[in-house]
């Protein structure tokens, strides 16, 4: 897998949709600022597929654990149904990885007791499953603390015991210790991840919070997810020292890419002056 690449996505912000570009800043780290696909279990992000139950969510500057900014999701409304789901479809061999990890913050509508609310569900299929199955063992990652002062780090292990749930489908029980999967049957996979916010009761009406940070540890490859807004640089000087990686509108190949943006802009707004 060649992690310097670039994806096509969309921003979802306040029920608008707009086409942009996630692109890498950094060696081993892709900024994302909305879906990176559109179909279910192709490779990418998708955010709030269901759309029925979709709380609103946007990506901005309010705070950040790396980069700029993160992805907020708003208040939850008083339909309990709503919530939050951002998912990954990685569809990879159980064996080959190591960690996923996720950064959270809970909002100004939540408390530290809403930890547990700002959860993983890891899909999970025996070897003998089709891999695009919905899964056969659901994995919940669920955090114990949290804060609102600053983000806390959550890590999937597949070598540790997690709270799981067994579809009926499923050809086998399902071991508490993911990895396990693979004693049963050889070749077990994770289909996808989810990022949650929210437990679709009214136990999370009103939170609000913050997800950024994204880390997929996998044997050879390890990509950090980046969650920041449409970012375009102003000043020349916002393009130097690297600053030309940090904009995605547009995604530019080099400094000089970057300073030759920011001259065209100003001669376009000097010519809409004159």
């Amino acid at each position: 897998m060649n992690i310097k690449k670039n994806f096509v996505g969309s921003l979802v912000s306040a029920g608008a949709f707009f086409v942009v570009a996630a692109s890498v800043f950094a060696a081993g780290t892709v900024m994302i600022s909305g879906n990176t696909t559109t179909v279910e279990n192709t490779p990418g992000w998708m955010f709030n597929r269901d759309t029925s139950t979709a709380t609103p969510f946007e990506f901005n500057t309010d705070q950040a654990s790396i980069g700029q900014g993160s992805l907020y999701v708003k208040p939850i409304g008083t339909t309990a149904a709503d919530k939050f789901i951002g998912e990954n479809f990685i569809n990879t061999a159980i064996a080959n990885v190591n960690t996923i990890s996720y950064d959270f913050m809970i909002g100004s509508g939540g408390t530290v007791a809403d930890a547990n609310h700002f959860y993983m569900n890891v899909y999970a299929n025996f070897g003998v499953s089709d891999d695009n199955k919905f899964y056969d063992c659901r994995y919940n990652i669920v955090p114990t603390t949290g804060s609102v002062l600053g983000f806390t780090t959550v890590t999937f292990d597949p070598t540790q015991a997690y709270s799981v749930t067994k579809r009926g489908s499923s050809p086998f029980p399902c071991p508490a210790v993911p990895a396990d999967m693979d004693l049963q049957s050889a070749g077990s996979n994770i289909r996808a991840f989810a990022l949650n916010v929210g437990d679709t009761s009214v136990n999370d009406l009103g939170l609000d919070g913050y997800l950024d940070n994204v880390v997929v540890n996998l044997t050879g490859d390890v990509t950090t997810y980046d969650f920041e807004p449409i970012l375009s640089p102003s000043t020349k000087d916002d393009c130097k020292s690297g600053g030309w990686m940090m904009f995605n509108t547009p995604v530019f190949k080099n400094q000089g890419d970057c300073v030759s943006f920011v001259q065209s802009s100003e001669k376009a707004v000097r010519n809409k002056l004159l």
